[in-house]
């Protein structure tokens, strides 16, 4: 079975992140640092972090002038134990273009449609995406319930969708939600398709433990 999840480090205690990485590294296929784990860490801490061998993604979603997000993006792409940057496709293409320019062949760009906290029409989501391929990005963030709309449009693409939940996980604060079977049905044969998952692995219990559960909820 594909290792296609991708924990998600919600947290700012580096302590934690460490331990959850520990937890995880057998079963994930990478981890989500977000912005307020990475104000704590730093990019030594993004060191320690990639030496479980996990690839690592900067879930910062970027969005400002071109030129600030071109400086940005060039300044994350130089720290090199980064794989996926996230960057907002409503920035535009100027934004977007720029971006790309930055990381060049560095680092890969995951352009963010709406949020899975949000409600989105999948016209929405799908507009957004075609900027996205339109900049030549490497990926975009969806909720799966957009997965195989935004699928129809590349083949190429990378497909990364957080709100992923287990079978009885409650919601929380997401909106556009799937289950992990569910979502593993559809894309059992996408070795491009990823599932961002944080609380339901680390809120309770043992994360080794409730990433496995996940995982064979599928099985």
């Amino acid at each position: 079975m594909k290792k296609n999840i991708f924990v998600a480090l919600d947290f700012s205690n580096f302590d934690k992140a460490l331990d959850v990485a520990n937890q995880v590294k057998n079963d994930a296929a990478g981890l989500k640092i977000t912005n307020e784990l990475f104000a704590v860490c730093g990019k030594e801490g993004l060191k320690k972090l990639a030496g479980f061998g996990l690839e690592i993604f900067l879930d910062l979603k970027t969005h400002d002038v071109p030129n600030t997000v071109k400086k940005t993006v060039a300044s994350i792409a130089s720290l090199r134990t980064i794989k996926y940057l996230t960057i907002h496709t409503s920035g535009g293409l100027d934004m977007l273009r720029a971006a790309k320019d930055a990381a060049g062949n560095s680092i890969d760009l995951l352009g963010v449609t709406v949020l899975t906290s949000q409600s989105a029409s999948k016209e929405q989501v799908k507009h957004l995406a075609e900027l996205g391929i339109k900049s030549g990005l490497s990926g975009i963030i969806a909720s799966a319930q957009e997965y195989l709309s935004i699928r129809s449009l590349s083949k190429d693409l990378k497909i990364f969708c957080p709100g992923i939940r287990g079978l009885m996980d409650k919601k929380d604060d997401q909106k556009r939600v799937m289950s992990y079977s569910e979502f593993y049905n559809i894309s059992k044969n996408d070795d491009k398709a990823f599932a961002v998952i944080g609380r339901p692995i680390y809120e309770s219990g043992d994360a080794g433990q409730n990433i496995k559960k996940i995982i064979q909820s599928a099985k």
